[in-house]
């Protein structure tokens, strides 16, 4: 099995929006991934982050969600050496640097693709993928990454 990070953008439909298709798909994502996945402690904050500030009655249910998911996934913190590779990744490829230290954090923890709508689909950042599960095209490339 591949390992696969997570990106703040699939929690947030899931938490948010569980009766859309979004929140629906993102839900699916999650339980697939929660075998063997990665969710970067930075994808928690801005996860957090965005729930207090849009939907604030829903912050406390989401603060118990990240401590579900931090018993499930593997969860890389913010280091000096992911911090290090993210202003590397930053420079490379042109992301925004907190979007580089969830690449980097991924990474280093061992995930082969980072589930996102928020980065170019496709995408190779060095030896990470980019992966949108809203994607119709991508759902046969998905479940064949996760179920290997």
């Amino acid at each position: 099995m591949i390992r696969v990070a997570l990106d703040s953008n699939i929690l947030i439909y899931a938490e948010l929006e569980p009766e859309t298709e979004k929140g629906q798909r993102a839900a699916e994502v999650i339980l697939l991934a929660a075998q063997n996945g990665v969710i970067p402690v930075q994808v928690f904050g801005e996860f957090l982050r965005f729930v207090q500030r849009r939907a604030p009655a829903a912050f406390t249910s989401a603060c118990a969600q990240v401590d579900v998911y931090s018993s499930l996934f593997v969860t890389p913190a913010t280091s000096d050496e992911i911090l290090s590779l993210a202003m590397e990744i930053s420079k490379a490829h042109g992301l925004q640097m907190w979007d580089a230290v969830i690449c980097a954090a991924a990474e280093r923890a061992g995930a082969r693709v980072l589930v996102t709508e928020d980065l170019q689909d496709g995408r190779e950042l060095g030896g990470l993928r980019i992966l949108n599960p809203f994607n119709p095209a991508n759902d046969a490339v998905f479940a064949g990454l996760v179920l290997r």
